[in-house]
């Protein structure tokens, strides 16, 4: 019984940091409008499966900002390997969402461009889920 309590301690102490250190990534202010962006946490994706990348897009006071272009690029060495469809979104209720497949397993990477701020989100794609 107290091999059982540790193991379940070190699950939920685990998971706590674990979720704990998955805060979204807020840049500051874009130039020249001033955006304030909120971009997708590093993600995990199972080769060939589609993964959904949103960002949020506001204003200084908060609100969401309609029609903001957010572009979205495969950087080489990973483009031959992996794409993003549709490259450019022009947010909606502040997000835009494009979708991330690759074809190979690995450590990749995407820029997120909006106005004059780019910055590169990891994602880690792993191969074929296992079948039992």
């Amino acid at each position: 019984m107290r091999q059982h309590t540790r193991w379940v301690t070190v699950l939920v102490v685990g998971w706590g940091l674990l979720l704990g250190s998955c805060q979204p990534t807020v840049l500051r202010s874009t130039a020249p409008s001033g955006y304030r962006i909120v971009l997708p946490e590093a993600s995990q994706a199972l080769r060939l499966h589609p993964l959904a990348l949103t960002v949020r897009v506001s204003d200084a006071t908060g609100q969401p900002v309609d029609e903001v272009l957010v572009h979205f690029h495969v950087p080489e060495p990973w483009a031959s390997h992996a794409r993003v469809d549709p490259p450019t979104v022009a947010t909606r209720q502040g997000q835009a969402t494009t979708t991330f497949r690759a074809r190979t397993a690995g450590q990749m990477l995407v820029q997120i461009m909006v106005e004059d701020r780019t910055v590169e989100v990891p994602i880690t794609v792993q191969g074929e889920a296992p079948r039992f």
